[in-house]
């Protein structure tokens, strides 16, 4: 590492990296994808068990990244762990699979307002139609929208990680008092009834249970925001793994709750279903409640929309500064801004990035979040694998057993991905931008390798 490294400043308190986690990982996903996808893969019951078994397994891998935050609380998270157990070429490929994680989800949550305004105020954004891509109208108003919340958020992280972090915590604790307050309202008037039958007819209680438990890398994806801002902890790293649990248990009770929400209001899941409305959690609050209740669920997806845009800048950001210092990118990402000690140009360049993605319609963007789960789950791997060879080294057996246990399950979930027949095998669409997107990484790697990696590790 660089010996001229720049210091991150040391503003974060224990209640800023809870909301930066809890923030990132719950998304414009847990709204819209009851009524898409979850109820319809495995049902209210299939639902609740695969999110509650993919927590548990992410609480395991969770406990290596704890241990790797403790023991190296510097910038940069699984990329520098990988490069100090297994090596620069293997950092290479973590931090790669890592960028398209992080990056992707900033544009997808940004087109989400979009999506939040065509149910709360439709008509007034969806102005001046260009075209239409995979079946999505493309609306010049909407492409205005999206860009307009990625700049305004690049510049709040400029301004420095306080403010970012000041927000981020807001916004998730209005986004936790919202889902609350939706779930107390619509279990008060709920007939139970309707969560029955608990799985899909004519889907296998397993394979529905595990469609579920194949997303979990994505579901959860943003507890490992952590370590990105390790550097900038005001408080003993030791409580980082009691965080990210924490951050990770009350995700998966949020994942179920407007699951169940949209399964027990109205009328039976299946009859619900099979209206196709577009968005069948939306619908079920509005009627229940009207368009007071509508309102509360918009804040709360309008708080999970934003503090994911600021999570994964703030990750994103930094992944790329210690990238930069480490020679795997250009110089230019790890330059500091002079005022506010944040890596501007890695900022400035994620915000340019994700402009481009709106034009593109949102289909394409879910596509390229589908491969999120592929790339989490390489970085866990990678990660669970470093927290185990360095606890080995040390003689810390309780953390090489935690370690391996939790590459084993990193494994298991790539395998539910990328194995044909498997329930979360991933769409064609999906695998053919993985392929390009190893490609490009290849490129990449052939040009840097002489002066990054050659002789080295």
């Amino acid at each position: 590492m660089s010996e001229k490294r720049v210091k991150l400043r040391k503003v974060m308190s224990p209640v800023d990296v809870w909301g930066l986690a809890l923030g990132a990982i719950i998304g414009w996903g847990c709204f819209v994808l009851p009524g898409t996808t979850f109820l319809p893969k495995a049902g209210p019951a299939g639902t609740a068990v695969g999110m509650l078994i993919g927590a548990l397994l992410i609480i395991v891998i969770a406990i290596s990244y704890g241990y790797l935050i403790k023991n190296y609380p510097i910038s940069g998270g699984e990329f520098v762990y990988t490069k100090e157990a297994i090596g620069k070429r293997n950092a290479f490929v973590c931090g790669w699979a890592m960028i398209l994680a992080y990056w992707s989800l900033i544009p997808l949550n940004a087109t989400a307002l979009a999506l939040i305004s065509r149910y709360l105020f439709p008509g007034i954004v969806q102005r001046g139609l260009l075209y239409q891509v995979a079946g999505w109208d493309v609306y010049a108003g909407e492409v205005v929208l999206a860009s307009a919340f990625i700049i305004i958020m690049a510049f709040i992280n400029i301004k420095g990680i306080k403010q970012a972090a000041w927000l981020q915590t807001a916004i998730a604790l209005t986004l936790v008092g919202c889902i609350c307050l939706i779930t107390c309202l619509v279990m008060g008037k709920a007939d139970w009834s309707n969560l029955a039958p608990g799985f899909p007819e004519g889907v296998n209680w397993w394979s529905g249970v595990f469609s579920i438990v194949a997303m979990a890398p994505w579901a959860f994806i943003g507890f490992d925001c952590i370590p990105q801002s390790a550097e900038e902890y005001n408080f003993d790293h030791k409580k980082s793994t009691k965080i990210m649990v924490l951050a990770i248990f009350i995700a998966a009770l949020l994942y179920v709750a407007m699951c169940t929400v949209t399964a027990t209001g109205l009328m039976p899941w299946q009859q619900l279903l099979a209206q196709n409305h577009n968005w069948a959690t939306g619908y079920v609050v509005r009627n229940t409640f009207g368009l007071f209740g509508l309102i509360f669920l918009g804040i709360a997806m309008f708080c999970a929309v934003v503090s994911g845009m600021n999570a994964f800048y703030i990750s994103t950001s930094r992944l790329m500064y210690a990238m930069a210092d480490e020679g795997s990118l250009p110089a230019f990402f790890k330059q500091m801004s002079p005022k506010h000690g944040t890596p501007r140009n890695a900022i400035l360049f994620t915000m340019v990035a994700s402009l481009f993605a709106p034009w593109f319609g949102r289909e394409i963007l879910l596509w390229i979040v589908d491969m999120t789960s592929v790339g989490a789950a390489i970085v866990f791997a990678y990660t669970t694998a470093s927290a185990a060879i360095m606890a080995r080294k040390v003689g810390d057996t309780k953390q090489v057993w935690i370690g391996t246990l939790g590459c084993l399950c990193s494994l298991f979930f790539l395998a539910l991905l990328i194995i044909p027949g498997m329930p979360g095998y991933l769409s064609f669409q999906s695998r053919v931008i993985l392929v390009a997107w190893i490609a490009i990484g290849f490129l990449f790697y052939m040009i840097i390798r002489k002066s990054y990696v050659k002789g080295q590790n």
